[in-house]
């Protein structure tokens, strides 16, 4: 495979990979798209449930039982069941380790396609008062890029993929394209009109969601394969970027056959990382060469630095009936969601808080899933240079490569914001009149186990704990200035100009707005200037 050389090689297959791989097959590149995972077996991997699942949602006997085969980590996440947890990792095969006293849950999923099977589909733009906050507040950097530079790029990905919403005129999540609202259910339109009373001056409005894909293969991919320009290997478990021992640019990508634990080396123009927020980190760190003695892209010491995960905590209780229809393919997680309430804290003209910087968001449903109701509180997380991901040698995956150490903890910032977060949620269940207990259902035993290992899945302040959102991202932050950043503007990596991160490592900060659509609209705009400088043979 080392005698070909591509225009490039896309690492990952999720939501960054497969849009770099839409849009550089689609301006003429010769694209190959490496995915650590298998391929997909639509029949296998998206069966319908044999037998009834039953309504708890602890599913202790599933989680207990995949404790013993080897996803110790993976049973603590929220979406992990029987009909999912084959599109989790093993533990087992992929261990991390993480600093004394600072427990992080990473969730993973290495197929094609990644975590998209899991998704919730909130699509969300983030507005110049979120990417500029540091200009409001004084804390860490801004983002170098503009909105109105993203604008098109989320324009294009809402296009294609479909999402459905209604614009609102909050500035905060700025309007996009919706091809259909979002519909509701008839509870909660009520408590939509009701928020409007009894919340003034908090707007909210229907969540954005993803049109659901029951092709199961990401549409981008899908799109990027018409094209005949891309080449899909999966079962490749990349091990580190190769380096020109000349121009210190990548020359390649080194990956080891998932299957047959065989290196194999691809060799391409332009390298583009989108293996997800970790992931990526640890290849970067591993890709070690004398023009990048510290990993590719560490001159200015901060790989790995100023990790962050979304602020989260949720409530949730009976409600009765649930409207049929509102979920009919066990898969789409979408279908869940219903109103979205964006950041009423530390908005330019709004709600200020003494206690913390920075907001967070409530999404939520009423008559939808089991057991009734549920509201989430996802606020940002500030990014501290105390927060890292390094290589632990002493720790090795399956393939032999050195697995991440995570180190990730809330600051006095993140446990002030779950306090009002914890009140703010009382407070709407109570304004809405809906009853607090989301172990309503679950027998005996169930509540038991779930207090006892409350630990492993909460803080002490009741946040989930760090990991749990999903949504890590930094680590290799854009920036203005390549003494503090990895990036600059364009997700080009300062140190050689050939690799491109496109992943949520690249995010600045982490503002409240789930990261999906940003993912995926800095990756489309990276792949459009890459086919641009290499044009120009800037590359």
């Amino acid at each position: 495979m080392a005698s070909e050389v591509y225009d490039a090689i896309v690492v990952g297959s999720g939501a960054a990979g497969g849009w770099a791989a839409k849009e550089l097959t689609e301006r003429g590149l010769k694209t190959i798209l490496l995915e650590a995972g298998r391929s997909l077996d639509l029949q296998r991997d998206f069966a319908p449930p044999s037998e009834k699942q039953g309504v708890s949602k602890i599913q202790l006997i599933s989680r207990a039982t995949a404790v013993l085969s080897g996803q110790q980590i993976q049973a603590r996440c929220m979406s992990f069941s029987p009909l999912t947890k084959h599109l989790f990792v093993s533990d087992r095969e992929n261990p991390y380790t993480t600093e004394s006293g600072k427990p992080f849950n990473w969730y993973r999923g290495r197929q094609l396609g990644g975590r998209l099977h899991l998704w919730g589909r909130n699509a969300l733009r983030i507005a110049d008062s979120e990417l500029h906050a540091a200009k409001h507040d004084g804390f860490g950097e801004s983002w170098p890029i503009e909105y109105e530079q993203l604008a098109p790029w989320y324009e294009k990905v809402e296009r294609f993929l479909g999402v459905h919403g209604s614009a609102a005129n909050i500035p905060s999540i700025p309007d996009g394209v919706y091809d259909r609202p979002h519909k509701l259910t008839q509870i909660e339109q009520q408590l939509l009109d009701d928020l409007k009373v009894k919340w003034p001056g908090r707007p909210a409005t229907t969540c954005r969601i993803v049109k659901h894909n029951p092709e199961r293969i990401p549409l981008p991919i899908l799109a990027a394969q018409k094209t005949g320009l891309l080449t899909l290997r999966s079962d490749a478990v990349v091990s580190h970027v190769s380096i020109d021992a000349n121009t210190g640019k990548a020359k390649g990508v080194v990956f080891i056959d998932r299957e047959t634990k065989k290196e194999h080396e691809v060799l391409g123009k332009v390298v583009v990382l989108c293996a997800s927020t970790i992931e990526t980190l640890r290849i970067m760190l591993h890709s070690t060469s004398p023009q990048h003695p510290q990993g590719l892209g560490n001159s200015s010491g901060n790989l790995g630095r100023f990790l962050t995960d979304h602020v989260m905590i949720f409530q949730a209780g009976p409600h009765s009936p649930l409207e049929p229809g509102a979920k009919t393919d066990p898969y789409d997680f979408g279908a869940q969601s219903g109103l979205y309430i964006p950041s009423f804290r530390n908005v330019p003209g709004g709600e200020r808080s003494k206690d913390f910087l920075r907001g967070y968001s409530l999404l939520g449903s009423v008559g939808r899933i089991d057991p009734g109701w549920f509201f989430m509180a996802v606020g940002e997380m500030l990014p501290r240079y105390e927060n890292y991901v390094a290589l632990d040698r002493s720790a090795r995956d399956a393939w032999g490569l050195p697995a991440a150490k995570i180190a990730c903890a809330h600051s006095d910032n993140e446990k002030a914001m779950v306090r009002d977060m914890s009140e703010q949620l009382a407070q709407l269940a109570h304004d809405l009149g809906l009853q607090v207990d989301h172990l309503q259902r679950e027998n005996f035993l169930s509540r038991t186990v779930y207090k006892l290992a409350s630990s492993l899945v909460y803080t002490k302040e009741g946040a989930l704990v760090p990991g749990s959102a999903i949504h890590e991202t930094g680590g290799a932050a854009m920036g203005s200035d390549p003494k503090t950043s990895v990036l600059n503007g364009d997700n080009q990596c300062w140190d050689a100009k050939n690799v491109f991160v496109t992943d949520s490592a690249s995010f600045t900060t982490a503002p409240f707005q789930n990261p999906g659509l940003t993912i995926m609209a800095l990756s489309a705009r990276a792949g459009n200037h890459i086919a641009d400088e290499l044009a120009r043979g800037n590359l």
